[in-house]
């Protein structure tokens, strides 16, 4: 079942991609065409994947490969929801989960691509969020027990820590260190995760970012004012507390 659900989240993932990219140039929904040349795809460079794997990455009209944040796309959405059937097979909480992992595939997307959230994508999703997980909680595979506040106290706990993040950090470093958009985004992962899990989540979430700041700095000598998407760091922070959350609560506590 794991491996299945990989191969339909690879599809999955390919459409979430497409999707992304029609938002973030505001164009209307088509077939997948190369963003260079505007050219149309072949169906076996629909997806990202399937068109590395039989050597269609480049379009045939101006010879440009695809750009790559597709294929990360298309491979965390196959990953995460891999791993969560894998750990917790697959029920219908479960499914809840995956299907919140689709708007967090698009973002990665975008801010890979021109380090943009657009509020097109989440606004609705937090809208949409903000209701479903007041009435069935936040969106854990695990979760059995839950009141009606524990999805919105995650969103209002993220949204006012990301908040002073951006804040500080354009204080800082000036403007571009983190956006607004960042801040939509973690208010999203905080209705999915929840309170008080959203504590685990934005922790993780700058590890990750340190790790990923280092690497800049290390990999391109660059300095801490390099601009980076940071997007995809609060997205791994919340899937991985999606996936493992209660057991680091657990061991943070003891």
């Amino acid at each position: 079942m794991p491996i299945l659900i990989t191969l339909v989240g690879l599809i999955v993932g390919a459409l979430a991609s497409h999707l992304a990219e029609a938002a973030m140039v505001k164009r209307p929904l088509t077939k997948p065409i190369c963003p260079f040349c505007t050219a149309p795809y072949t169906p076996l460079q629909w997806s990202a994947t399937l068109a590395l794997v039989t050597g269609q990455g480049r379009c045939r009209s101006c010879g440009k490969f695809y750009r790559w944040p597709r294929l990360i796309g298309e491979l965390f959405t196959a990953l995460s929801w891999g791993l969560l059937v894998g750990l917790n097979n697959l029920h219908l909480r479960v499914i809840f989960a995956m299907l919140t992992v689709l708007p967090l595939t698009m973002i990665m997307v975008t801010d890979l691509e021109t380090k943009r959230v657009p509020n097109l994508i989440m606004l609705p999703t937090i809208g949409i969020m903000l209701v479903i997980g007041t009435i069935f909680g936040p969106a854990l595979p695990t979760l059995t027990t839950w009141d009606w506040w524990y999805a919105p106290a995650g969103g209002l706990a993220a949204f006012i820590v990301l908040r002073v993040f951006v804040t500080l950090g354009v204080a800082a470093f000036g403007p571009g260190a983190m956006g607004e958009g960042d801040i939509t985004l973690a208010t999203y992962t905080g209705l999915v995760v929840g309170f008080p899990l959203i504590i685990i989540s934005l922790l993780l979430m700058i590890a990750f970012g340190g790790i990923g700041a280092a690497g800049v700095v290390i990999a391109r000598k660059g300095s801490l004012k390099t601009a980076i998407p940071y997007g995809p760091f609060i997205i791994l922070g919340c899937v991985t507390t999606m996936l493992w959350g209660p057991e680091i609560l657990f061991w943070f506590l003891t």
